[in-house]
This record gives C-alpha cells, sequence and structure tokens, in this order.
C-alpha cells in the first residue's frame, strides 16, 4: 500500500511542477528535438554516393562537385546497364570527368561495382 501512495504522490509532484513550468515560463524559449523529415532524409540518402566511392573518385578527379560526380556516375551505370563496350564507356568516363582518355578505364572500373547503389 505505501507503495501506491509513494507512486501516487510522485505522480502528483510530477503534474504540479510541470503545471508551474508551463505557466511561470512562457516567455523562455525551450529548445526542443524536432521530428525530422523522414522522406527528404531518405531522398538525400538515396541520392548520395557510398562513401568510398566517393572518396575514390575524389582522388581521381579532385575538382569535380559532388553533384557532378554523382551526374556523371550515373550516365557510366547506365551505360553499363545498357551493356554499353568498355573501351567506348571509358571514353565517354574521361570525356564527361574532363580527364584524360588513359584515366577512363579506371573510372568505370571504380564506378562500376557501384551502379547498384547509384542508381
Amino acid at each position: 500500500m505505501t507503495a501506491r501512495r509513494t507512486l501516487a504522490a510522485l505522480a502528483i509532484g510530477a503534474l504540479l511542477a510541470l503545471s508551474a513550468c508551463s505557466e511561470e515560463g512562457t516567455d523562455i524559449p525551450i529548445d526542443s528535438p524536432t521530428i525530422p523529415d523522414w522522406e527528404a532524409s531518405l531522398d538525400e540518402l538515396a541520392s548520395e554516393l557510398p562513401t568510398d566511392l566517393a572518396t575514390d573518385l575524389q582522388e581521381i578527379v579532385p575538382d569535380a562537385s559532388p553533384e557532378e560526380i554523382l551526374a556523371n556516375a550515373r550516365d557510366i551505370c547506365a551505360g553499363v546497364a545498357d551493356n554499353a563496350d568498355e573501351e567506348q564507356l571509358a571514353r565517354d568516363a574521361a570525356s564527361l570527368f574532363g580527364v584524360e582518355e588513359a584515366e577512363g578505364p579506371t573510372l568505370v572500373e571504380t564506378i562500376k561495382p557501384h551502379c547498384d547503389a547509384i542508381g
């Protein structure tokens, strides 16, 4: 019986404290966590490159922006999905990323394993 009374007293005390806080401190800003926009977060995650791929491509093409890298990687993956000729893919990759043609095969081999994640 004492446990019930103790719990009831604690509950009443908590309610009184909460009601006192809500009446007195209305002009004090309270930083409360917000619920993230999960749909936007999922879209953002889906559009990002895998971290290891982004790092590898940044080493090969250091001047390219992340958006540019993603768009070009998607173009290469489209060619892979269409079973394009490896030499043509390499030339296209070099052209898209603005590097020498000798870097094309390296770009294709770097991007190709990640095409499922890129889309």
